[in-house]
């Protein structure tokens, strides 16, 4: 058993090991970061909770296939956490196609509380908007800019964590974030958000 205050790279390799009590370990150290990304990435589409967990099993289960460099494990979990966020994502899209809902406006139902459910589908569109902005993004510049705004990393702690330059992290941010500007200001005045900005 790995003591507590050891490093990530040791709970990790205690982990490789079979020492379950290290996976609780680094839990403890990053579910917190990996649920906001979980939350935020994944929009209101699927339950955050639910990546969460699922993600610290397959974190159980892969233990073997990954090596934590640097001292933090928070890449790797980051990692995992949008491996299972995309494919809980992708199960519960076709679900809803499945379902004959595939984003059909007029099957809503509108309660007595219609401004609050006007303004809950308007929010919804707008982060379908955002992630679809997202995906489309060249690699480098969609890793830069989730781990900035979704898992709210600093810029310092995103180089260190990708192995880039400091200025490259701001530039690509930078770019990414332009891009979804001139994205949502050309979707405003074409009326393509359906009336979302």
């Amino acid at each position: 058993m790995v003591d507590e205050s050891a490093g990530d790279a040791a709970q990790w390799q205690a982990m490789r090991g079979g020492d379950m009590a290290a996976l609780g370990v680094l839990f403890d150290r990053h579910a917190d970061r990996v649920h906001r990304y979980c939350r935020r990435a994944a929009g209101g589409s699927v339950d955050s909770e639910d990546v969460l967990s699922e993600t610290f099993i397959e974190v159980w289960r892969s233990r073997r296939s990954f090596v934590v460099r640097e001292g933090s494990a928070l890449p790797i979990l980051l990692t995992i956490a949008k491996r299972v966020l995309q494919k809980q994502v992708r199960s519960a899209e076709r679900a809803t196609r499945r379902d004959g809902r595939a984003g059909d406006p007029t099957l809503l139902v509108v309660p007595d509380i219609a401004e609050d459910a006007v303004r809950a589908v308007e929010l919804e569109r707008q982060r379908v908007w955002l992630r679809r902005q997202v995906a489309a993004m060249p690699v480098p510049y969609r890793n830069v800019y989730e781990l900035c705004v979704y898992a709210e990393l600093g810029q310092d702690e995103v180089a260190r964590l990708l192995g880039i330059p400091l200025g490259t992290v701001k530039s690509r941010l930078s770019r990414a974030r332009k891009n979804v500007a001139e994205a949502a200001q050309e979707a405003f005045e074409q009326h393509t958000i359906e009336g979302v900005f």
